[in-house]
């Protein structure tokens, strides 16, 4: 202990990153976060002791995941400030991280189980890559070279997140860019109100043709398969009319809900429609499908936060899923490279 200070650390514990008070250095840390962001800390305590000879308790995993979690998603709220800032000529602007002539972006939500007495949050989701790395091994397609974000926010929080993503992933020297996502109308309304004059707003093919089953399933459950492999293939020749005349025509021989469930999916299609022009999709060589955003709910949330008995406070969620999206990113070692202890 200094005696004129009264400190305890001593001058090689910042060089290691041992903080004040803590116990585990900056390197052990550094493993400890990352085992926590991929298993479950139950199962990263296992890990981390078969595999670096490290022992260390679950709850203490749990911390340590927080805390630098935490730590990471400051930073990339600062670097998201960065690319979202106007551009300046004075100011240098950030050098995309993704370099697209046809850029792709798409954007979904899933779901994380909270404990009794939370709801269940919802974790927005987005991907974006250039539409010359996508790729197939066999008949395994895979898209080379994207980024990710996630949020456990709102659109009013996470769209200024889907934003700095878009800009990273080369949007401002992109010639053109696609918008992917399903019918839900937060993402709609953000797109069209924050992406460039010209962006391609493209209405995932897959969830159309669900709403379009249900309701052949609904109208003749006998023979339903006939009636929608009809509109399936109208729909992707992009003969949309044709799909919405046949369910006015109907409309007006039934009664009760099936009437009901009809003006509804005429709705549904009315209101984006201008996002349903797959044949002209097709032939530019856009993608008309969100896989690779499902994709991402799948295997950048819920391989962590929905395995089996996991139930998470909301408070929770964010700092791992910073240090998850870190991981995918590949922007893992970079996070570590400046010792903040020091």
């Amino acid at each position: 202990m200094c005696a004129e200070c009264g400190k305890t650390t001593a001058p090689v514990d910042g060089a290691l990153g041992l903080n004040p008070r803590e116990t585990f250095t900056w390197g052990v840390a550094r493993r400890v976060a990352y085992a926590g962001a991929i298993s479950a800390f139950a199962g990263a305590e296992e890990v981390l002791e078969q595999l670096a000879d490290i022992r260390i308790s679950s709850s203490h995993i749990d911390r340590l995941s927080q805390e630098h979690g935490a730590r990471i998603e400051q930073i990339g709220q600062a670097e998201q400030e960065a690319w979202l800032a106007p551009v300046d000529p004075v100011r240098e602007t950030p050098e995309p991280d993704v370099a697209c002539e046809r850029q792709v972006l798409q954007a979904d939500a899933t779901c994380v189980l909270t404990v009794a007495g939370e709801e269940h949050k919802s974790v927005n989701c987005a991907t974006v890559f250039d539409l010359e790395s996508r790729g197939r091994s066999g008949q395994r397609p895979f898209i080379a070279n994207r980024l990710y974000s996630a949020g456990a926010y709102d659109m009013a929080e996470f769209g200024p997140r889907l934003a700095a993503l878009a800009w990273r992933g080369g949007m401002r020297r992109a010639e053109q860019t696609a918008f992917i996502a399903d019918g839900a109308r937060c993402l709609w309304k953000w797109a069209e109100g924050n992406l460039p004059e010209g962006t391609v707003f493209i209405q995932d093919f897959w969830h159309v043709c669900e709403h379009l089953s249900h309701l052949a399933q609904n109208l003749e459950p006998n023979h339903w398969h006939e009636r929608f492999a009809r509109w399936k293939a109208a729909l992707r020749a992009g003969e949309i009319d044709t799909i919405l005349a046949e369910l006015r025509a109907e409309h007006n021989t039934r009664r009760g809900s099936p009437r009901q469930e009809i003006r509804e999916q005429i709705t549904y299609l009315e209101s984006g429609r201008h996002r349903m022009d797959y044949a002209r999709y097709e032939r530019a060589g856009w993608p008309i499908g969100s896989g690779a955003i499902e994709g991402t709910c799948k295997h950048l949330v819920k391989e962590r936060f929905g395995v089996t008995g996991a139930q998470w406070r909301r408070a929770n969620i964010p700092q791992i899923l910073a240090l998850r999206v870190a991981i995918f990113n590949q922007d893992w070692e970079r996070y570590w490279e400046v010792n903040d202890a020091a």
